[in-house]
């Protein structure tokens, strides 16, 4: 007890020697302020650090990043960056690392690249279907493709039972697709026919059966002395062949070599087996051809052609053509400068496509014929009995038989010229069938959709069994980033592909007319216009700057007015504006009491 006694006194004593100390003594705690950092944003951090931070996201973020504003647009552009993004993110083999390599181009390539296959309906559904089995006859099953060693497709043709893709690097795959009631249950198989082709062509008809053969344009080594001939070793060439496979087999059985000279870049055929047509684009714009018998392919022995020059690249050498477009009895060409040429070989597709004979030289099958159009033509699609024209604005001009509504008009009157046809989107590509059209349309945030018009009997038009004579929307299922479709008897095929180097789709609206969402739109805008001059109203205390800012808004927004009330309005509003004016300035004379 004695211990904790002391104890406790020496504790109060410690206590009260603190109380008395003296304040100096005391320790003193002082808390200074937090230092105040200047803010920090992204946009004050050095280039060099925003690209290596661009480094190390993805592709989808390295594009959002960009549309953010325009300085981040410039350094989402950097070169270095997407050629690490194609390097990091992308399998397959790279290409050429030069200067000239456009990285952001290929790496959105390879990103966007793809083929979807959707089925119309059972090959062996024929015949009308009674209605309780329509819903069957909807899109059954729908498969995609992608191969990790394509560069962006380019372009996609049916053959039987296989489909035949081009990718920009020059690679033509061949794919198994299967046409009759095959569940689609495993990755298609596909393999690869050529590893240079520049183009490729197969019968322009819509019915499969014909297209037995594949021509396949390519570039290949030859020697530069020609076999026979003695001398020195010469440097060997690079010369554009026409080289000729089997649909099933892919087998190579015939070839066609011409001179070093001539440079082609498309291929196109046109008319029946035994007088067949082959259609040759130089890189100048001039046009040849040349007939062959595909009877004769199988045969072991070799013959020579001639290769002629087009009357279409006689008439006007200096505009060089851009495009060729071909059907079983016409080829249309598109020049540089946009203006539309057809020639056609038969009397009944002249009839289809001008409703008259008139003009047909029977004698003569290379007349070409000029299509009056005052705008630029871009794309192009063409069938058997009409044709589809696409023009730099967004416009679609259709013209040919109209006997099953596949031009869209609205009616199933015959078009002898091209005629305007209103879509409600931006359209990307067209196809035309034997009696219907498809069109590839774009909205305004960027989803697609496939319109389509004509006859929709055997599954045409998904949606539409009965047909239609305009454009209507179909059930099919589009990829955000399609940019072709075709399409056969079972099968519509989507080819995606986003290359940036060609011009975005335009929506064209005529004079006159505006879309529903744009007015509601501009409706919206224009009431809260006049919301803040309500406002502006209220707030203000005299009469007088209530009418300016009246007037002033009569002014600026009411300009639906015709001019004789619009006149009225604002003398009317001056006149009360001086009345005010007068009363606040005269001096109030006072009452008699």
């Amino acid at each position: 007890m004695n211990i904790r006694k002391k104890k406790t006194l020496q504790l109060k004593k410690r206590t009260s020697d603190r109380s008395t100390a003296p304040s100096t003594l005391k320790r003193r705690r002082t808390v200074s302020p937090p230092r105040q950092n200047p803010t920090v944003s992204i946009l004050s951090l050095p280039p060099e650090v925003l690209e290596n931070i661009l480094f190390r996201l993805s592709v989808p973020d390295v594009v959002s990043f960009g549309a953010t504003c325009h300085y981040f647009h410039k350094l989402s552009l950097s070169q270095a960056v997407w050629k690490n993004l194609y390097f990091e993110n992308l399998k397959g083999p790279a290409p050429s690392r030069n200067d000239e390599t456009n990285w952001r181009r290929l790496t959105i390539l390879r990103m966007s690249q793809g083929l979807v296959l959707q089925r119309l309906r059972s090959a062996s559904g024929r015949g009308k279907a009674p209605l309780q089995h329509l819903r069957s006859r909807q899109l059954s099953l729908s498969m995609s493709f992608n191969a990790p060693m394509a560069l962006g497709f380019r372009r996609v043709v049916p053959i039987l039972d296989h489909t035949v893709l081009l990718d920009y690097k020059g690679t033509l795959f061949v794919l198994f697709t299967p046409r009759r009631n095959v569940m689609w249950r495993r990755p298609l198989v596909y393999t690869i026919l050529r590893n240079d082709a520049k183009d490729f062509a197969v019968d322009p008809r819509c019915n499969l059966i014909y297209r037995q053969y594949i021509y396949v344009l390519v570039s290949r080594e030859v020697c530069g002395i020609p076999p026979g001939c003695i001398g020195p070793p010469a440097p060997r060439i690079m010369c554009d062949c026409v080289e000729v496979f089997q649909w099933d087999t892919h087998k190579m059985i015939f070839r066609m070599t011409f001179h070093f000279s001539l440079n082609f870049t498309q291929l196109r055929l046109c008319g029946p087996e035994n007088k067949r047509t082959v259609l040759l684009l130089t890189d100048t714009g001039k046009v040849y051809a040349m007939s062959m018998n595909e009877i004769q392919l199988n045969n072991s022995y070799s013959y020579t052609t001639h290769l002629t020059l087009k009357n279409i690249s006689k008439i006007l050498p200096e505009l060089p053509i851009k495009q060729i477009h071909t059907s079983f009895n016409s080829i249309l060409y598109i020049r540089a400068d946009g203006s539309v040429f057809i020639e056609v070989h038969s009397i009944g597709t002249y009839y289809q496509l001008f409703g008259t004979h008139a003009g047909h030289d029977t004698f003569d099958a290379q007349t070409v014929i000029p299509l009056m159009l005052p705008y630029k033509v871009v794309k192009c699609s063409l069938g058997l009995s009409h044709l589809c024209l696409l023009d730099d604005c967004g416009r679609v001009f259709m013209q040919g038989c109209n006997c099953y509504g596949q031009l869209g008009t609205g009616d199933k009157i015959d078009r002898g010229e091209p005629t305007m046809v209103i879509v409600s989107m931006a359209p990307v590509d067209v196809w035309c069938g034997l009696n219907h059209t498809l069109a590839l349309l774009q909205t305004e945030s960027g989803d697609k959709e496939v319109h389509g018009c004509g006859c929709g009997s055997n599954g045409r038009l998904p949606g539409y069994w009965t047909g239609s004579p305009v454009f209507v929307r179909l059930s099919i299922q589009v990829p955000h980033a399609a940019s072709s479709l075709c399409c056969s008897k079972e099968c519509i095929f989507l080819l995606c592909s986003h290359d940036i180097a060609e011009p975005p789709a335009r929506h064209y609206i005529p004079p006159g007319t505006e879309d529903e969402k744009d007015i509601e739109r501009g409706q919206e805008e224009e009431k809260q216009r006049m919301q803040i001059h309500l406002t502006h109203m209220k707030s203000c205390d005299s009469a007088k700057r209530q009418i300016i800012i009246l007037q002033s808004a009569v002014t600026q927004h009411l300009t639906g007015l015709s001019p004789i009330h619009k006149d009225f309005f604002d003398t009317a509003l001056s006149i009360i504006l001086d009345h005010c004016t007068k009363a606040e300035t005269e001096p109030q004379q006072p009452s008699k009491a």
